[in-house]
C-alpha cells in the first residue's frame, strides 16, 4: 500500500485537508487507524462532519497521534489504493510537552517510511516583521524531501486575499519544487492533488 504523509508546521491545515480530501473522494464514515505516541493502535471512526468537528480547532497541536485512513483514488474502472496519514504538527526547537515531543519524534520517524509527501505551508503566514519569508523549518522540509522523496508542497488558503502574492513568492523561492495551491477548508483545486497522486500511487 502507498503511503502518503502529510506533513507540516503547527496549524498549516494538515487535519482538515486529510477529513476534506477523503470527502472529496467521497468518503462519508472516516475509519482512523490511530498509532498513539506509546506506539500501540487503535481505530476512531467519525462521520466526516463529526471529525471536522472534533478533530480541527484553531489550538496548537490538537493532533497528537498519527492518523491513517485508507482511500481509493478513482483510476480508469479501477482505483488505486493509499493510505493518506495526518501527523503532528512540527515547530522549530523543543517543546515542553513530553506527549507533543514524543508526537514530533514519531512524525519525524514517519519520513523515512513514506512514499509520497504531502508538505501543507499556510500562505496566509509567509511573513516575519512584514518581510516575505519561508520558516526555516519548511524550508528544511523541503530540502530533504525534494530531492529523497516524492514529494509536492500544497499551499494552502487560496480562498484568502493574500494568497496570490505569497503563492507567487513561494513558487519563486522554491522553483524546483512542485507546489499545488489549494483551500483545504473549501476544498479547492483537490483535483491537481488527486491527480499528483494518481501519478505517483
Amino acid at each position: 500500500m502507498t503511503k502518503s504523509l502529510v506533513l507540516g508546521k503547527t496549524n498549516v491545515g494538515k487535519t482538515c485537508f486529510t477529513i476534506n480530501f477523503a470527502d472529496y473522494l467521497g468518503v462519508k464514515e472516516l475509519e482512523f487507524t490511530i498509532r498513539q505516541p506509546a506506539g500501540f493502535l487503535s481505530t476512531q471512526t467519525y462521520q466526516v462532519e463529526s471529525a471536522l468537528n472534533e478533530l480541527v480547532f484553531p489550538d496548537e497541536h490538537t493532533t497528537k497521534e498519527i492518523h491513517k485512513v485508507k482511500l481509493k483514488l478513482p483510476a480508469g474502472k479501477g482505483y488505486k489504493r493509499l493510505d493518506l496519514i495526518d501527523t503532528c504538527g512540527l515547530i522549530e526547537g523543543i517543546h515542553p510537552n513530553k506527549k507533543v515531543r514524543r508526537a514530533m519524534a514519531q512524525t519525524l520517524s514517519r519520513i523515512q517510511d513514506a512514499d509520497i509527501i504531502l508538505h501543507l505551508i499556510d500562505l496566509s503566514k509567509l511573513k516575519d516583521n512584514n518581510l516575505k519569508k519561508i520558516s526555516k523549518l519548511d524550508l528544511e522540509i523541503y530540502n530533504y524531501c525534494h530531492r529523497n522523496k516524492c514529494y509536492a508542497i500544497l499551499a494552502n488558503k487560496i480562498d484568502l486575499k493574500i494568497a496570490k502574492d505569497n503563492l507567487n513568492f513561494l513558487k519563486k523561492e522554491l522553483d524546483s519544487a512542485v507546489i499545488l495551491p489549494i483551500s483545504a477548508l473549501y476544498q479547492l483545486e483537490f483535483k491537481e492533488v488527486k491527480k499528483f497522486l494518481l501519478k505517483n500511487v
